[in-house]
């Protein structure tokens, strides 16, 4: 038996840092290769079975995604930008590879770039005429996809760069890839429609097939990360001059727009008057002080600069151009760092009143352009926040307003802060203005007659009465909405789309998902520790991460945004992007976190974003991006054994599930009352999605939700309601179920944490481990298993700057693990085991070591990963015990046959045990008592040997079946009753 010493000894010669060192020293060789498709023993089986006609990808009465009348999950990744194009000679290693690490989807994103060599419209003169060389190396990889069994997400619009003669007049100056002008704009209507034509309706030379008419087209993303809503939340559907982001033209038009919406609604100026003047309570009253003039010398009562971390920045008094009167405040920037609140001009000492609206209005410039934050909160413990917005600075004089409602009363201890910590320079701010404000409805000098009435911001609703903040809220839902039909129709009707579509993705709260709830799938992205961009967007030197880990956060971290009724009751959920950015140095929780949750939420799919995005790195062995996993062995180790108990259902769903039924004023109303920061508003705490699913059921209910009878926040550590998941912010995040465990965490820190069958007795930092039972028995008696561990790469010479960044200094090829080490006690009902190294094919690398129980049914199992040069390990049970442990499997049966099931009759799940004497073909079905399929439980090549396969009650009546096995040369069937 190993001990703890001895193997911290041991370990300790191959590790030159700490674990709190951002680089590592002794790191070893582990490049898992780029085109391995080889089958291996002690690796999860994923069979190669080409997609035909019976495999296309419907949605069941459950909400479901369906192939051959049984639910499927999907596990994959996004081939981005030259990505999606590989060359000819290497996709067939490509998809093979990714077949093997239990990926079974792949989403074509950024297809229509302008960036890339390679792009559907590269080297084209508009945006109206495909590439055609393109086009033929993608379909060229959905071919090889399809005979992976691997299906294809085809997304249609995302960063495609309008030009002039695409007939966009302001197409050089359309930002953000020219993004919302889809929902109301009816010539870039014509351009989806035209590219969706192009795309889904070529006949692939390579499978004969249109994408539309193609079963490896599972679904359809109509376009990315595009919401008009939030687009005004942020304050962006105005024109540049008012710090927006739309051409003057864009911005008249949705005006237009919004008349005429007004107009057929309520008619005459006198009814929407009527309509909107309804509860108000007339103007604003008490001025409170916050000496925003500045007209005497600094200081001024109440304002100050606070500095954190290495920003600085001192403040004064202009006389230079105020915007009124004598004089303005001047704050210099003189070092900036990466966090914004680490420099903020402030005030403090106000006192505000619950259930009060208030406004903010200042005025400011910048000596170049620039991004400034603002926020109301409490200034002592627990510095409750209240909300907030950013604005776009210019260097002329702009007037901006803010509006909130207070949530509770303060003395003395409100404060309003402005963040400028991301860029060195000098901020200008003159006439702040903090009132408490009545609610007004449409001004006097508005009417339809004479075409005046205004789109009110985002920021500025809580001064306007319902019946108008109601309607600009409708009015941007009611145009995502439109579009969204408009395009499934012309998708469904005229192309002959027949499989699941969806709107967008990227969602900010029930009033954006209102507008997709006619789709038929939800879609979300999410990321831990995204990198941010100071001063230029994507910069290659000017970047950083935060570099912290999602163990230790406590708000329920990206899963409460993802989870927490964003799935919709009778729909399926996919979360089409999902990382945690490299370099982060604990980015291996990723994995297991999205895996486990995933499961608990009966998500249908997860696609990590990315697995490639450069046409040039296939075979390099270098992590080349913040994204990019194919070549990131640390992240692609985990991938077969989650993908495996994510596809398969091994860790369970949740037991209870919160439904919320909104009314539309549950949503419409929401920008008067919004403090849900970036992730959007929520009706129940994030963090009850740690313990139940929780879903939305409609969102046009008769009632306003009842908030009262919503669940509470649960406290700390949190336990999922299967008891499978438990994730303690203390620093451990943990999953046990009978055939799946795993742990992602300062696992040193938890020498005693028991997971499962397995205790953890060594840890030597942070590290993300996974044991899966290669068979249908649970872990302590499977006679195979796979045991993962992972910790982080990096690439030779990459260097850091402080812990946050490494700027453009990523390193070149060979990546490296970084040494780790881990002993686990383990239960295994046995007398003796083998635990042997596998090598980056998933072979094992030797004979391996045969380990004898030092208790009863008790193994210590030394996980080495420098001195076996892999985080991979085998564990194969040798001996039978007395307690009936099972022993050696590899007699060759005599006959092929189903031998049993058992339990039977049963209630949640059966074992069907079936015996192959020679490789054959087999078919597992499960059929009814009029002899209708219900369920197809294998269909795949099988070697000789013994198969245990689990039988799920899920979504099956009670009642008697026949569980049938099929060769090309025999059948055999076996009765099983299931009671519920």
């Amino acid at each position: 038996m190993v001990t703890r010493s001895t193997f911290a000894l041991i370990l300790s010669t191959f590790m030159g840092m700490t674990a709190n060192s951002q680089s590592f020293a002794n790191g070893f060789p582990f490049a898992l290769p780029w085109n391995d498709s080889a089958t291996v023993r002690f690796l999860p089986q994923f069979p190669r079975v080409a997609l035909t006609d019976q495999d296309y990808v419907s949605i069941d009465a459950d909400g479901h995604f369906n192939v051959r009348g049984n639910p499927i999950r999907f596990f994959g990744v996004n081939l981005t930008a030259d990505g999606a194009f590989p060359p000819s000679n290497i996709a067939d290693g490509i998809a093979g590879r990714m077949r093997k690490m239990g990926i079974n989807i792949v989403r074509m994103h950024h297809m229509d770039n302008p960036w890339s060599s390679w792009s559907l419209f590269a080297g084209q003169s508009s945006t109206r005429t495909i590439n055609e060389s393109a086009r033929d190396r993608m379909e060229y990889l959905l071919a090889r996809l399809n005979e992976n069994g691997i299906y294809a997400n085809i997304n249609l619009h995302v960063s495609r760069t309008y030009t002039v003669s695409d007939g966009i007049p302001e197409a050089d100056s359309l930002v953000d890839f020219g993004k919302y002008l889809n929902y109301f704009d009816p010539h870039v209507l014509m351009l989806d429609k035209e590219f969706a034509r192009q795309l889904l309706t070529h006949t692939n030379p390579y499978t004969q097939r249109t994408l539309a008419n193609d079963p490896i087209m599972a679904m359809v993303e109509v376009t990315n990360e595009n919401s008009l809503y939030r687009a005004w939340r942020d304050g962006g559907l105005r024109t540049f001059a008012q710090g927006g982001i739309l051409p003057f033209r864009h911005a008249m038009m949705l005006d237009s727009l919004y008349r005429s919406f007004l107009m057929s609604k309520h008619g005459t100026t006198q009814a929407l008057a009527d309509a909107w003047n309804a509860g108000t309570s007339g103007a604003s009253a008490t001025i409170l002080p916050v000496n925003g003039l500045y007209e005497t010398a600094y200081p001024w009562t109440g304002w100050s600069v606070e500095k954190s971390g290495t920003a600085q920045a001192t403040a004064s008094r202009t006389t230079s151009s105020p915007y009124q009167g004598t004089g303005a405040a001047a704050v210099t920037v003189s070092s900036a760092d990466d966090t914004d609140w680490h420099l903020q001009w402030k005030h403090v000492g106000l006192s505000v009143s619950k259930d009060s609206v208030y406004v903010v209005t200042f005025a400011a410039r910048a000596d170049s352009t620039r991004r400034i934050g603002l926020s109301v909160m409490n200034n002592v413990s627990p510095w409750t926040w209240y909300g907030g917005t950013s604005f776009n600075l210019t260097t002329n004089w702009q007037v901006f307003t803010f509006s909130f409602k207070q949530p509770e009363s303060l003395v003395g201890t409100f404060r309003l802060s402005f963040a400028l910590g991301l860029q060195s320079g000098i901020y200008y701010f003159d006439s702040v203005d903090v009132r408490i404000q009545g609610t007004t409805g449409l001004d006097p000098t508005e009417s339809f007659e004479a075409q005046n009435i205004r789109r009110i911001a985002y920021t500025e609703a809580a001064k306007y009465s319902n019946g108008r903040v109601a309607d600009q809220s409708e009015f941007y839902i009611d145009l995502q909405k439109t579009y969204f039909q408009t395009m499934r129709s012309f998708l469904r009707d005229t192309l002959g789309v027949r499989v699941p579509i969806v709107g967008t993705n990227w969602n900010v709260g029930p009033a954006d998902l209102a507008a997709q709830a006619s789709m038929d799938y939800l879609d979300n992205h999410a990321y831990w520790d995204h990198p941010s961009f100071p001063t230029v967007p994507w910069s290659s030197t000017d970047w950083y991460i935060n570099n912290t880990s999602m163990v230790n956060a406590s708000d329920g971290g990206t899963i409460g945004g993802l989870m927490t009724a964003v799935p919709m009751k009778g729909k399926p959920y996919t979360i089409s992007e999902y990382n945690h950015s490299y370099p982060n140095r604990y980015q291996t929780e990723a994995i297991l976190f999205s895996s486990a949750y995933g499961s608990f939420h009966d998500v249908d799919g997860i696609m990590f974003f990315e697995y490639a995005s450069s046409g040039s790195d296939w075979t390099v062995d270098r992590v080349a991006n913040y994204f990019s996993l194919h070549r990131n062995s640390a992240m692609m180790a985990l991938m077969p054994s989650c993908a495996f108990a994510y596809r398969n259902g091994l860790i369970a769903a949740a037991q209870q599930t919160i439904e919320l039924a909104y009314a539309p004023s549950d949503y419409l109303l929401l920008p008067k009352n919004e403090s849900g920061g970036w992730l959007g508003p929520t009706f129940v705490p994030r963090t009850v999605s740690l313990r139940h699913a929780v879903r939305a059921t409609s969102y046009a209910a008769m009632s306003p939700l009842n908030t009262g009878l919503l669940p509470s926040a649960p406290n700390a550590p949190y336990s999922s309601d299967t008891k499978e998941i438990m994730w303690d912010p203390a620093g451990l995040f943990s999953v046990a179920a009978p055939r799946f465990a795993g742990a992602s965490g300062r696992l040193d820190l938890h020498e005693t944490a028991r997971i499962g069958p397995a205790r953890i007795t060594y840890g030597s930092g942070f590290g993300t481990f996974t044991w899966l039972s290669l068979t249908a028995d649970s872990l302590p008696i499977a006679r195979r298993s796979l045991l993962t561990v992972a910790t982080r790469v990096q690439n030779t010479g990459m260097v850091w700057d402080g812990t946050t960044t490494v700027r453009d200094r990523w390193g070149s090829a060979p990546t490296l693990m970084e040494p780790f080490g881990l002993v686990l006690e383990a239960t295994i009902m046995a007398d003796s085991i083998r635990l042997v190294s596998l090598n980056a094919f998933g072979q094992e690398s030797g004979p391996g070591t045969v380990l004898r129980s030092s208790a009863p049914h008790t193994f210590s199992l030394p996980l080495d990963l420098p001195a076996n040069n892999t985080t991979w390990f085998g564990l194969e049970l040798l001996g039978r015990d007395s307690s009936g442990g099972i022993g050696d499997d590899t007699n060759v049966p005599t006959r092929t046959q189903i031998e049993s099931a058992f339990p039977n009759p049963f209630n949640g799940q059966t074992i069907i045990r079936f015996t192959v004497s020679k490789r054959s073909a087999v078919t597992l079905r499960l059929h009814d008592m009029l002899g209708r399929e219900v369920r197809t439980l294998v269909r795949s090549e099988h070697a000789p040997g013994t198969y245990d396969i689990p039988l799920s009650a899920d979504r099956i009546s009670s009642g008697v079946y026949y569980c049938v096995l099929t060769t090309a040369t025999m059948v055999d069937a076996h009765k099983v009753v299931l009671v519920k």
